[in-house]
């Protein structure tokens, strides 16, 4: 497939599963939603590159955004509405960071390429998401500046071990 429309592809389908998993309470299927649209990206991964290149990434987030966003509500500055969840970090949002580390390297691999643009891009990057899941009702920015500075500060140590692992783990066959 052409890179770029491959590109778009991943970038269609990631934007699907987003919305996804941030609107699975306010749709009519709240619990099946985030399954099928990480399905949905899961079967991409598996299509285009493999599972193998994407385990690492997939684990990482799955840890970074349980721990990270746990830490957060457990701190105040994040909350949910009632969803199940762990420690705190609704399983929607868990199956978004599964999402997430699914389609990093398709992505998001020219912030990965350096430490800067990792540190800003992923910062910034995670305060509009959250700050987007907000507008949309489904979580809360519990004390706005320090709110916002904790979800960056999640997102930033999230971005450099994610690029450590970029480096860690090369592509083995880039598009």
């Amino acid at each position: 497939m052409n890179p770029r429309l491959s590109f778009l592809t991943d970038l269609v389908i990631f934007q699907v599963a987003w919305f996804g998993c941030v609107l699975a309470t306010r749709s009519p299927f709240p619990h099946l939603l985030p399954i099928l649209v990480l399905l949905l990206v899961l079967v991409r991964v598996l299509l285009t590159r493999g599972l193998a290149q994407a385990l690492p990434f997939t684990l990482a987030c799955l840890i970074l955004g349980i721990v990270g966003d746990a830490t957060l509500v457990h701190l105040g500055l994040l909350s949910f509405e009632p969803y199940p969840s762990l420690f705190g970090t609704p399983l929607w949002m868990v199956a978004l960071w599964l999402n997430f580390g699914l389609m990093l390297r398709p992505l998001f691999t020219w912030f990965l390429d350096h430490c800067w643009r990792s540190l800003i891009g992923f910062s910034a990057g995670g305060v509009v998401a959250y700050y987007s899941g907000q507008k949309l009702g489904v979580l809360i920015l519990s004390v706005d500046l320090q709110s916002h500075l904790g979800v960056a500060l999640e997102w930033a140590i999230a971005g450099l071990i994610l690029r450590y692992l970029h480096i860690k783990f090369p592509l083995a066959n880039p598009e």
